[in-house]
């Protein structure tokens, strides 16, 4: 798309027989410790992290680990197909870590947003921008898109039993999470629709969309992205909607909450407008300005319309295409079947197969075999997207230099023992003693620091450091191919003279101990152990490092999956037998 990037992150949900933590860390050492997928990133990036928490990859993309579930960040995209693609590449990349680990069978992550007992998984979005993201034009200007996208862009969900047997409902699943409009917090101080911290990772800044759903459905990902980003753009470009909405929060709920139709929003002047036709000012404002420009504009103002059109006349008309009208088709179908209705609690577990990734387990992936679904991106198209970076950005430059890593073993050249010891520090919090580790915010605090023996490297999206020096990318549309490949060819040498730690003696002499107040044994207070004990010993050690590093299942695995969840997921996908799936109207 003409003068458009864009890129996602998705944080996964985890069930199944391994704990979540314990899930996450197994597959992230699996994607980097083979090197197969990536390379390592040494430091913390951030407060809450360990060392070695993540890495990039050969696709361009970024694994990592936050608040103990695993997150996938794309690179930076300009087509549709791409982002679409690199999306489910990562999907894949779990998949085959666990194909690899044998654990198949005991882990399964979940690409949606709710655990359906009050928590929320993150789904961001980030767009480049020429205005700055705290601009109130761009940011009040973009509530009304961002309130009435969830339309198209909802995944959906199920919430507690409805009344006389109606669907309860929501149309999108992170809306009910959200809480102001704008923070530079993403948690802490109320979870927003647009995040405005400053991160512009390059020449442009970045739009940090946090409020939108993970969706299964590739149509309505390429939609979603598309229709945001000429939106996005209509707003550099200087253009206003003419609606202010009295409460953006509100009307994000409200919306969400209704899956029969007839949406709005509260205008300060106007009063109550069509959700609909909010989407439709966007529309005709971009059709007029960038009309027959490039092909994937030319697709995204054309679905959109069809979309919108939909959503007017019949919203289960765009079941395929739209992710809550698809899901919420086999669940009225699931409980047209059962006794209970909507008050089947095997309701949410239908709910949960739509998003599960493993093909095995999936309802959506069914769907797609039976081809009920719109749009599917060719299967060649994931499998590169595994291990190769878009063409069309700075990507490509910073996946041949991860490459360049991996294969001169860059992440064995870090001395993790000192890492820990040198970034770790006790310190109390909630009047508890836990280790926090002092993180390196960006590439630019490597460089102030120097101290390449403890962080030999850094991977950023803008620049890597290694050993002192650096290759910038600052332009995001550029691919820096030829830069990249002379940074790459030196790889080898910088690694290799990379500088020695200063020795010291981890344990102190005796003598430095005199005087502080410490019992100091001498030699004569013990006698020397025979060669048999300190071999029993040593053998008691090495037994229990090897239990220790071999991961258990815990009784109490947080998010179980419970049994007959295949079952439900199966039953869902076949319909009732009469063939109705329409919901039934109050």
């Amino acid at each position: 798309m003409q003068d458009a990037l864009f890129g996602t992150e998705v944080e996964y949900g985890c069930v199944g027989a391994v704990d979540v933590a314990q899930a996450a860390a197994m597959v992230k050492a699996q994607v980097f410790d083979t090197g197969n997928y990536g390379v390592i990133d040494p430091a913390p990036r951030e407060w809450g992290e360990v060392p070695g928490n993540g890495g990039f990859l050969f696709n361009g993309g970024r694994l990592y680990i936050d608040s103990e579930h695993l997150e996938y960040a794309t690179a930076e995209c300009r087509t549709l197909g791409s982002i679409v693609a690199h999306e489910m590449a990562g999907d894949r990349i779990l998949l085959a870590a666990l194909d690899e680990l044998d654990r198949r069978d005991e882990i399964f992550f979940v690409k949606n947003n709710t655990d359906y007992f009050g928590s929320t998984f993150g789904y961001h979005e980030n767009y480049s921008l020429r205005s700055e993201p705290d601009d109130p034009r761009v940011v009040y200007g973009f509530m009304p898109f961002l309130v009435t996208r969830q339309l198209f862009a909802g995944a959906g969900m199920v919430e507690a039993a409805g009344l006389e047997g109606e669907p309860a409902y929501s149309i999108a699943q992170r809306s009910g999470f959200v809480e102001t409009d704008v923070s530079r917090r993403v948690r802490f101080g109320g979870r927003p629709i647009i995040n405005l911290r400053d991160e512009p990772l390059g020449n442009r800044s970045r739009l940090h969309v946090i409020a939108g759903d993970a969706n299964r459905s590739e149509y309505a990902t390429a939609l979603k992205i598309g229709t945001t980003a000429l939106a996005v753009q209509l707003l550099d470009d200087g253009w206003l909607p003419p609606v202010d909405l009295a409460d953006t929060v509100r009307d994000l709920r409200r919306i969400a909450a209704n899956w029969e139709g007839g949406w709005s929003v509260e205008d300060t002047t106007y009063g109550e407008l069509s959700a609909i036709e909010v989407q439709r000012m966007f529309l005709a404002e971009a059709t007029r300005r960038y009309g027959d420009r490039d092909p994937d504009t030319i697709w995204t103002l054309t679905e959109w319309e069809r979309v919108l059109n939909g959503l007017a006349n019949d919203p289960m008309t765009l079941s395929g295409r739209v992710d809550w009208v698809t899901k919420l088709e086999r669940l009225q179908a699931f409980a047209d079947d059962s006794p209970q209705g909507w008050s089947d609690p095997d309701l949410r577990k239908v709910d949960q197969a739509y998003h599960h990734i493993d093909p095995r387990v999936s309802l959506y992936t069914t769907l797609k075999e039976r081809e009920d679904i719109v749009l599917q991106v060719a299967e060649g198209h994931i499998k590169q997207a595994m291990l190769a970076p878009p063409k069309g950005t700075r990507a490509f430059g910073r996946a041949i230099v991860v490459r360049a890593l991996a294969e001169h073993g860059a992440g064995d050249r870090v001395e993790w023992r000192r890492l820990h010891r040198g970034l770790g520090e006790l310190t109390v919090w909630d009047e508890k003693l836990f280790l926090a580790y002092q993180y390196i915010d960006g590439w630019r605090d490597l460089l102030s620091i120097g101290d390449y023996a403890l962080v030999p490297y850094m991977i950023d999206w803008e620049a890597v450091v290694l050993n002192g020096a650096m290759l910038r990318m600052a332009d995001p549309f550029g691919r820096y191919e030829d830069e990249a490949q002379e940074f790459a060819q030196q790889v080898a040498g910088l690694l290799a003279t990379l500088p020695e730690h200063e020795t010291r003696d981890l344990v102190p002499e005796l003598e430095q101990l005199e005087g502080s107040g410490l019992v100091i044994l001498s030699s004569d207070d013990f006698e020397d152990p025979a060669d048999e004990a300190l071999a029993g010993i040593e053998e008691i050690e090495a037994a229990g490092a090897s239990a220790d590093a071999t991961p258990g299942k815990p009784e109490d695995a947080a998010g179980r999956e419970e049994p007959g969840e295949s079952e439900a997921a199966e039953d869902a996908a076949e319909g009732p037998d009469d063939g109705e799936s329409d919901p039934k109207s109050s």
